[in-house]
């Protein structure tokens, strides 16, 4: 115990001593560098003597949980440096040749008063280098008896050397900075005595941390090294922002800012640049695809991101999953890129496989075991074997899937599905899960079609997913797919249409759809805020000449009023008869008004301070009817859409020039009565507010209800667009059709082509407020229940039932 103590005086001793010398706590840090086996600074310091560049080495030193950092750039790979702190100590070093880093190594060290010197050795490691080698090749017979031989300028012995075959290559290679010469080698036949003969040869000076494309062309039976060039197997993916870009084998690439597609220098690369593009050819330079160039052919394959949740009607409520298990109904390879691109497994029959994203990475848990961990920025894809090959995904449904699969870490931390399949399987799907089987076959034809020309206008068009790498989504947002199992007429329809589509300006046309009309088809620029020459609103009559405007609300109530059936088909409409042609649903006041008051950027008006304005808005049923029946249309004569709220400020003016109305004429004392008359019916301030008058005050050229005013008996509302939709949402009330059947499962209202009626007390208080509506969908384009009757009914084939809903376009076959 006494020699203990003795001992820790002495230290005790030294430490007091090193204080009053120096002032404070001093610890030595002895660097010293360990270099790789076969490289050191000796051999550094010989290759750079016919050079004149520098070697250099950077210390970096830091403390953790301090906030403290040293630099020291030294000649030497041995650095000795005092310290005041106690803690653990991390070294980095870089070291530098020039401006290249062509070793890098850390190491950490706890300092403490255990030890006032501490030595540390830093383990070096090469800053690798990227080597990407490609294939193009005319005949795979041209690589047979074929290799690439890789040496080292300063080793006798090969860095690589490989047999040409197409199911190896691509090859993503870390190489070690250096000389390096490449061969394309040709064995010869001779069993006895054979021979190598070098085809193809270059030379590659590889600095570090550098990327060096090569590719191996055999096009024309002449094989060729060609730098900086390479040709990839398929575009998966691309960030517009940040110009990154995605292929399956080779992985992750950044675009030049003065990058050319086809020859072409364009800034808009993402316009025309699409997930999906196959066997395209690179050129680099630094490192970045300076140029694109591939065949612009019409896609024949599309990538369909799979949801995880959707909506009752079927939209896309999110796509991430916790995890994904598959069972596979025939074989299918597993393949990954996980730095580089290799085979993991085969998925066998039956067997169930599941994909799991967990804290160290990304597993795969088979009946054998687990696989893994890889990188979170792996990326894997299963492929099938044959043709007819398809996958059960438990967490979607049990129907099958066909076509390849790719898996993927999203930014949200869950696992995301793309489903790659050519387009005529995929519209196998999409036809018979948005058109009922027993729909005439030129219907579906019609609808092949529609959905075909759909899909490669998104593909070529749309880039909300590329990101992902999806070129659309499996919900009712763009089309139902897998909603419902291929059947045999849908899947006929599909193959008696294949590669037709619509066309418009030498582009696939905007070929929307929708379940059923009222009668009169909407405008684009109604919802899609651009109008399309080819999808132009109008009556939904086929056959005979009919005299029926729809410029007012009282004729647009009396037409969605009309539930007489006979009548409607005798006028002409041949969808007359779905029950989806015409519906109501009925609101009480006292449930519109507490609904309206919780309504945001509604405008109000109080009607004692604003008694000429409120005028304007109808407080009357005859001004009600001068404004419906005679201002609006001229007004729309003048304008597209005009407001109520856009009249003029001289009410005067307006009392003189109304007109005779059912046989009678209103003067200015007789409005003023009125309005006395109504002042006093509504009464004070104090008493409870309630709904006096509901009238649509603007529609869309379609249409669309755009802008309603509702009249209390203290106030005006005048609410528009999506307030409109939430003021009359149908949850939980009966929607009635008229075939008789109710639903009430409707979350908003079957379409946007509908017309108010109030049904008031004897008070002059509205009691009940009735939407009549009519059509089901937003009401552009194609109805898909008139083009089954005008099949089943007209006679008509599928070709002119495309004219009927697309006029201008053409129909043209691209592939």
């Amino acid at each position: 115990m006494g020699k203990q103590f003795f001992m820790c005086a002495i230290v005790l001793l030294a430490l007091l001593v090193n204080v009053f010398t120096f002032g404070q706590e001093s610890f030595t840090l002895n660097v010293s560098l360990k270099f790789p086996n076969d490289n050191g600074p000796d051999t550094l310091i010989n290759n750079l003597k016919s050079t004149n560049v520098e070697l250099s080495y950077v210390y970096e030193i830091t403390i953790s949980g301090e906030n403290y950092f040293e630099r020291y750039t030294s000649t030497s790979p041995i650095l000795s440096l005092n310290v005041s702190q106690q803690g653990v100590y991390e070294v980095s070093v870089f070291v530098i040749v020039g401006k290249d880093i062509y070793f890098t190594g850390v190491a950490t060290a706890t300092v403490d008063y255990s030890s006032l010197t501490q030595d540390i050795e830093v383990h070096l490691k090469h800053n690798m280098s990227k080597l990407l080698i490609t294939l193009d090749v005319d005949k795979i017979e041209a690589l047979s008896g074929k290799r690439i031989l890789i040496t080292s300028n300063d080793s006798v012995s090969a860095v690589f050397n490989e047999l040409l075959d197409t199911s190896v290559f691509p090859l993503l290679i870390d190489i070690v900075p250096g000389s390096y010469k490449v061969d394309i080698v040709a064995e010869s036949n001779a069993t006895s005595n054979p021979t190598e003969t070098s085809l193809s040869t270059t030379e590659l000076k590889i600095q570090p941390g550098r990327f060096y494309p090569l590719m191996a062309s055999f096009k024309k039976g002449t094989p060729a090294l060609l730098n900086n060039l390479a040709k990839v197997s398929k575009l998966i993916a691309f960030d517009i922002n940040t110009r990154e870009i995605i292929f399956e084998r080779e992985g992750k690439y950044k675009l030049s800012k003065s990058l050319s597609l086809n020859g072409k220098t364009n800034a808009s690369w993402s316009n025309v640049l699409f997930p999906g593009i196959s066997d395209l050819y690179l050129m680099f330079e630094n490192g970045e695809i300076t140029s694109i160039n591939y065949e612009e052919n019409f896609p024949s394959r599309v990538r369909v991101l799979l949801s995880s949740q959707q909506t009752s009607f079927g939209g896309l409520l999110s796509s991430s999953f916790e995890h994904v298990t598959v069972k596979p109904q025939q074989d299918y390879l597993l393949f990954v890129f996980d730095k580089t691109y290799y085979q993991v497994m085969k998925l066998q029959s039956g067997h169930v496989v599941r994909f799991q994203n967990q804290s160290d990475g990304l597993i795969i848990e088979t009946g054998d075991g687990i696989i893994g961990p890889f990188e979170k920025s792996s990326r894997f894809y299963i492929k099938p074997l044959s043709k007819d090959s398809s996958i059960e995904i438990i967490e979607k449904s049990r129907n099958k899937y066909s076509g390849s699969f790719e898996i993927f870490v999203n930014d949200s931390g869950g696992l995301s599905i793309i489903n790659d399949l050519p387009v005529e399987e995929y519209l196998r799907s999409v036809v018979s899960s948005e058109m009922p089987s027993t729909y005439h076959p030129e219907a579906l034809k019609a609808q092949a079609v529609t959905a075909r020309t759909y899909t490669l206008n998104k593909i070529l068009s749309d880039r909300r997913y590329a990101r992902l790498g999806a070129n659309i989504d499996d919900s009712t947002n763009f089309q139902a797919y897998n909603f419902q199992k291929p059947n045999e007429k849908a899947s006929k329809a599909v193959i008696e249409t294949e590669g037709w589509i619509l066309m418009h300006l030498n582009k696939p046309a905007e070929t929307f759809y929708y379940a059923a009309s009222g009668g009169h088809s909407m405008s684009s620029a109604d919802v899609f805020k651009a109008k399309i020459s080819y999808l132009p609103p109008k009556l939904m009559a086929v056959e005979r000449e009919i005299t029926l405007l729809l410029d007012d609300e009282m004729a647009l109530l009396n037409f969605l009023k009309n539930w007489n059936v006979s009548l409607l088909r005798d006028l002409g409409f041949p969808e007359a008869s779905n029950g989806y042609f015409r519906w109501k649903v009925e609101y009480f006041s006292e449930e519109l008004l507490p609904i309206l008051k919780s309504l945001k950027d509604t405008k109000t008006l109080d009607l004692e301070n604003a008694v000429i304005l409120k005028a304007k808005y109808k407080p009357t049923e005859l001004l009600a009817d001068f404004v419906n029946l005679v201002l609006k249309p001229k007004l729309l004569a003048e304008a597209d859409v005009t407001s109520i709220s856009e009249l003029g400020n001289d009410f005067s003016t307006l009392l003189n020039n109304l007109p005779e109305i059912q046989d009678q004429t209103i003067t200015t004392e007789q409005f003023q009565n009125i309005h006395q008359q109504n002042s006093e019916d509504y009464g004070s301030n104090e008493q409870q507010e309630r709904i006096v008058n509901i009238y649509i005050t603007q529609r869309t050229p379609g249409k669309y209800v755009k802008e309603v005013v509702v009249e209390t008996n203290k106030r005006l509302y005048k609410i528009a667009d999506e307030q409109v939709l939430k003021l009359f949402s149908p949850n939980g009330k009966k929607v009635v059709l008229q075939n008789g059947i109710v639903r009430s499962d409707f979350t908003s209202l079957p379409s946007f082509f509908f017309t108010i009626d109030v049904i008031r007390n004897d008070d002059g208080y509205a009691e009940k407020v009735v939407l009549y509506g009519g059509g089901f969908g937003h009401g552009i384009g194609m109805s898909q229940v008139a083009a089954n009757f005008l099949a089943k009914d007209y006679g008509w084939d599928y070709v002119t039932i495309l004219e009927f809903f697309y006029p201008g376009t053409v129909l043209s076959k691209v592939y």
